[in-house]
């Protein structure tokens, strides 16, 4: 099977991943989303090269009708393993460190207590799967702040859905601890400027609206 790009890479983990969490896949426009693709033809034209390559079927006339052929599970371990191992240059290594913060909707209290525990839990889980390290983690009742080592083929964008996923995953197993709609603020920070990452979280959390009472 002919090996992917780091972005088909991309595409097709997210895809899994999606399928994994909802039972169903993703649109081109969601993937787009996530994988910062800029438009439906990019995405596209990618979806046509996992076809081409073996990756996945799709029913041209229906939506929501991509199919795993071969789950990214084998080659993605097999190149983190060769990430980990191989350097191109001395003193280059394949990862890349993002600073990552999201807020709670109407920055309800979602993350206190041991809501705060079983997000962490489903943070570490997922850094397992996808061979994420963290450097610094804060789980605010309100907020996240998170400082994690990624591989250069997981985008930023990707990495938030990422994390909205696994708390999305939570907020749905115990939908009764969960007051509101959805759980998470449309916004987020995502930066390799490590330096401006609190100033940005500051203003991450004021723009967020609050509500009066948490209840």
């Amino acid at each position: 099977m002919k090996p992917l790009t780091n972005r088909q890479a991309t595409v097709l983990e997210f895809v899994a991943d999606y399928r994994n969490n909802r039972g169903f896949p993703p649109t081109l426009r969601e993937i787009g989303e996530a994988t910062g693709l800029p438009n439906i033809s990019a995405v596209r034209g990618h979806i046509q090269a996992l076809i081409k390559k073996g990756y996945i079927t799709k029913d041209a006339d229906k939506a929501r009708s991509i199919c795993i052929v071969r789950a990214p599970s084998a080659f993605s371990k097999l190149k983190r393993q060769l990430h980990e191992f191989v350097r191109t240059d001395e003193g280059v290594f394949h990862k890349i460190v993002y600073g990552v913060a999201l807020a709670a909707r109407k920055r309800r209290t979602h993350f206190a207590g041991r809501k705060g525990q079983w997000l962490d839990e489903a943070l570490e889980k997922r850094a397992v799967e996808h061979g994420w390290t963290f450097l610094r983690k804060e789980i605010h009742p309100d907020h996240i702040v998170l400082v994690l080592e990624v591989w250069p083929n997981h985008s930023p964008e990707l990495v938030v859905s990422r994390i909205r996923q696994s708390g999305n995953r939570i907020r749905l197993r115990h939908a009764m601890h969960f007051p509101g709609g959805s759980l998470w603020a449309k916004g987020y920070v995502a930066t390799t400027n490590l330096e401006s990452l609190d100033e940005m979280v500051c203003q991450l959390v004021q723009e967020t609206p609050s509500v009066l009472n948490d209840t």
